[in-house]
């Protein structure tokens, strides 16, 4: 049975709403026995801004490192509009991505016809 380290970044709006969901999945994965998945949380985006002053502390970069995973929510909102350029939100995310060697953000996608038409 494999252990596995994931770091839980709600981050802003609704990203803690869903992270919570997302405890759930991974007690229910737990429940099933195959694999173990402990989790730690942490801060990014405007709440760490909030918090620290920063978008991602080195804390929680470190933890990211050393996760096997990271569930990353989502970050940003009206609320930092006017916070500095590079603490704003969006920059813990950048740091993630460029820290962690990160070079894809997929997203579901949708082909319509229309378009599947013009593809083949």
């Amino acid at each position: 049975m494999a252990s596995n380290k994931l770091l839980l970044l709600p981050g802003d709006g609704i990203g803690p709403e869903i992270m919570e969901e997302v405890k759930k999945v991974i007690a229910w994965l737990n429940e099933q026995g195959e694999d173990t998945y402990e989790y730690d949380e942490g801060l990014v985006g405007g709440s760490a801004y909030d918090a620290h002053g920063v978008s991602i502390s080195e804390e929680d970069m470190a933890k990211a490192q050393a996760a096997d995973a990271v569930i990353f929510g989502a970050v940003g909102g009206p609320k930092w509009d006017d916070v500095p350029y590079e603490v704003r939100p969006e920059a813990g995310l950048l740091r993630l991505r460029k820290d962690l060697g990160l070079f894809a953000n997929l997203r579901p996608a949708i082909c319509y016809p229309a378009l599947l038409m013009r593809l083949l």
